[in-house]
């Protein structure tokens, strides 16, 4: 089964700290629209267009966007995947092992 948060300190005295995997989506949510020229695609009952899987107490994240019409491609998917991993690390303190960006179209 798979696991449904991330541990960041292991039980001590006073309990364990530990970070559900929708706070990891929010966080990537607002990433990406933050970034001008991505578009987030809607969520329905067949697409999921951001996946989180945490295996072994480690994150990844799967990001599916649209592009705005005459945006740099590769340009502004970097962009979206370094600010999915920086508002990650500056929000929580924990490091994403792997953070992939696919674009599956334009938004004119």
């Amino acid at each position: 089964m798979a696991q449904d948060y991330i541990v960041l300190n292991e039980q001590s005295e006073n309990g364990m700290i530990a970070i559900n995997k929708s706070v990891f989506q929010s966080i990537a949510e607002i990433s990406i629209d933050d970034v001008e020229n991505a578009v987030r695609l809607n969520e329905s009952r067949f697409v999921k267009p951001l996946q989180l899987k945490i295996e072994k107490n480690k994150l990844h994240i799967i990001a599916d966007i649209k592009i705005k019409y005459g945006a740099n491609v590769n340009q502004t998917s970097e962009l979206v995947q370094n600010k999915i991993y920086e508002n990650v690390l500056f929000m929580t303190g924990y490091k994403a092992n792997e953070v992939t960006v696919n674009v599956t179209g334009f938004e004119f």
